[in-house]
């Protein structure tokens, strides 16, 4: 056989040799040994074969167990790597946390400004009995929230707590302090905290209080043990006086101590900053408007002003002097330069309540922008307001004097301090003066202003509290009731004001002497030109009169100087409907109601109009409007 055959080759001759074996042929010696040799071969092929497989499988299993280890290995890796990120992610809010706080700490200690009462030293016969020094100096923080409370006051007040109530028991890792510790340094080091003190000594049969403050001196108060109490009220007022003296003047006013308010402005003010004097110098004039000083007054408010050109409550002050010394023009002038200066009604106005513009609006008969802005001011102050004086009274003077009798009614009656405080008083009567009047009952008109008058002569600070003298009013009532003698005497003692000479001017006209009345009429548009209530009454007198087209004229005037007050256009629509053109006596009606909640007169004119214009459906509206009224 050639030994250059393949493996195969040699494989298919062996089969053929073996074949033709099996068919009983003679196979040769050597092609035995051959047969044998490839036998031996192929058995030393198949252990072969198997010791690698063998072998194979034992790599596979070390293998496999080194990618358990591994697999082991890997995951133990990951779960550290999980563990050291996490615990590094609570480190870093951790950190953050701290960072926190102690940046919110230095931004509220860099605006801080509160008013600290730490614990007083007391005897050890106080303490005994339950007055410690803790105890002491909680009721004298109680007399200091007292006198806020009691204060009416446009100036932030500033917050007075106690030194020992705010430690808040958080631990700060590694640093062994609360955060009331850190917070307490970072406004000692960086706030305008007034920490006040204070110490009880016996001293015989009297005890002296002491009480002293940051930035202030100390001051004694002495009295027997048991009059404590009235000794802390005195010095609560002291520390209020010191650490806030605009409210605190405030607090004086309010309570008929003008002549204190103005000793401790004149006191304080030459220590005083830069930002505390204007407010320092409202105060004063407030005082000596109090005191019926108003031209004193006039010149504290400029200087204000000159101090802060956007002051804007001196504006507003000023402008009650004014008006109070019958400037009324100039005080609309006032209110136009604030309302230039404040860039009222444009987007860059100045943020400031609404309410500083009350007086413009009252004097230019934008009664609904005034109602709005009380009810704001009184919402946003806990139904009080910031006025110096009740809010009430002069809201239900705006409704009535747009008619809205039904709602100014209902204000009064659930005005505070009804029975206790002279202005409610007074004013009460003063507005249920102007709806008699409204309802043409004069009797009863009369009546409740007589009350008013003999209130301001009783207290004669009340004056200053009316933007109209209330005499000029009582003066058109006892016309109107028959009483032609004491008209004269009330409109005399109004003085010279706008309301003052319009009434005049509908007293003349009701005796008919129409000359003089026209006198009056002129006087009062003379003296502010820029109003409209003395065109409002020199129209209606012509109205009465007949005279159509000059009342429609003296109607435009006002109008134009009072665009949201109702009565001229209610009454320029009468002048128009009794000259037969009631489609514009309609339009005029409608813009009249735009500025009124509900004025019967007018629903009941509108109505006739309207069924003038053959509108019968849309008449009855009216007529039933009016008898809801």
């Amino acid at each position: 056989m050639n030994d250059n055959l393949s493996d195969n080759d040699k494989g298919l001759a062996a089969s053929l040799a073996l074949g033709k074996a099996g068919k009983g042929q003679k196979i040769s010696a050597r092609t035995a040994d051959y047969l044998d040799e490839q036998i031996a071969l192929s058995r030393i092929q198949r252990e072969h074969l198997e010791h690698t497989r063998t072998l194979h499988e034992e790599n596979l299993k070390l293998q496999s167990k080194v990618l358990r280890s591994q697999h082991k290995q890997l995951r133990s890796q990951y779960l550290h790597d999980r563990m050291r990120t996490v615990y590094q992610s609570v480190l870093s809010l951790v950190a953050l946390a701290v960072l926190a706080v102690i940046v919110y700490g230095v931004i509220d200690a860099l605006r801080d400004q509160s008013v600290v009462v730490n614990q007083f030293q007391v005897p050890p016969g106080f303490a005994a009995v339950g007055n410690n020094g803790t105890v002491v100096a909680s009721d004298f923080l109680d007399q200091l929230h007292i006198l806020q409370v009691a204060t009416r006051s446009q100036q932030t007040s500033l917050v007075v707590q106690d030194a020992w109530s705010n430690d808040i028991k958080l631990q700060v890792p590694n640093l062994h302090v609360t955060i009331g510790d850190i917070r307490r340094n970072l406004n000692d080091w960086l706030g305008h905290e007034i920490q006040i003190n204070g110490d009880v000594v016996q001293q015989g049969t009297q005890i002296a209080f002491t009480v002293r403050g940051t930035g202030f001196i100390a001051k004694t108060f002495s009295g027997a043990p048991n009059t404590l109490p009235a000794l802390l009220t005195s010095a609560a007022e002291y520390v209020y006086g010191q650490a806030e003296p605009y409210n605190f003047a405030n607090y004086l006013e309010e309570h008929d101590r003008d002549a204190d308010a103005i000793t401790l402005v004149q006191e304080v003010y030459p220590a005083a900053s830069a930002r505390d004097r204007p407010w320092l110098m409202n105060a004063w004039g407030n005082g000596l408007a109090d005191l019926n000083q108003n031209a004193a007054a006039v010149d504290k408010y400029r200087e204000a002003l000159r101090l802060n050109p956007k002051f804007w409550i001196a504006y507003a002050n000023l402008q009650n002097a004014q008006i109070q010394l019958g400037e009324q023009e100039a005080a609309y002038q006032t209110g136009l330069s604030m309302e230039q200066h404040a860039r009222r009604g444009s987007w860059f106005g100045a943020h400031m309540p609404e309410l500083y513009y009350s007086n413009q609006d009252q004097l230019r008969m934008d009664l609904p922008a005034v109602h709005q802005e009380l009810v704001a001011d009184e919402t946003a102050h806990s139904g009080q307001g910031t006025l110096t004086n009740q809010e009430t009274q002069l809201d239900a003077e705006m409704l009535t004097r747009m008619h809205a009798l039904r709602q100014a009614v209902f204000i009064l009656q659930t005005a505070p301090s009804a029975g206790s405080d002279h202005y409610v008083m007074a004013a009460t009567h003063y507005v249920q003066g102007l709806m008699a009047l409204d309802q043409h009952n004069y009797p009863q008109a009369v009546n409740e202003l007589e009350d008013v008058d003999t209130m301001i002569t009783q207290f004669p600070m009340l004056q200053s509290d009316f933007n109209s003298p209330p005499q000029c009013t009582l003066g058109l009532a006892e016309e109107l009731a028959g009483h032609p003698v004491k008209a004269d005497m009330a409109i005399a003692k109004g003085g010279s004001f706008v309301d003052c000479y319009s009434f005049k001017g509908d007293i003349a006209a009701h005796r008919g002497n129409w000359l003089q009345a026209q006198k009056d009429y002129s006087a009062a548009v003379v003296l502010a030109p820029s109003l409209p209530q003395p065109y409002e009454s020199w129209g209606l007198a012509l109205l009465r009169r007949g005279d159509y087209q000059n009342a429609i004229i003296r109607f435009q005037q006002a109008n134009q100087r009072g665009p949201h007050w109702c009565d001229p256009l209610k009454y320029w629509g009468d002048a128009l409907a009794a000259q037969g053109n009631y489609k514009d006596a309609v339009k005029k009606y409608a813009l009249a109601a735009r500025y009124t909640p509900g004025w019967r007169a007018l629903e009941l004119q509108w109505g006739e109009a309207l069924d003038k214009l053959g509108r019968h459906s849309d008449a009855l509206m009216h007529y039933h409007a009016a008898q809801t009224e």
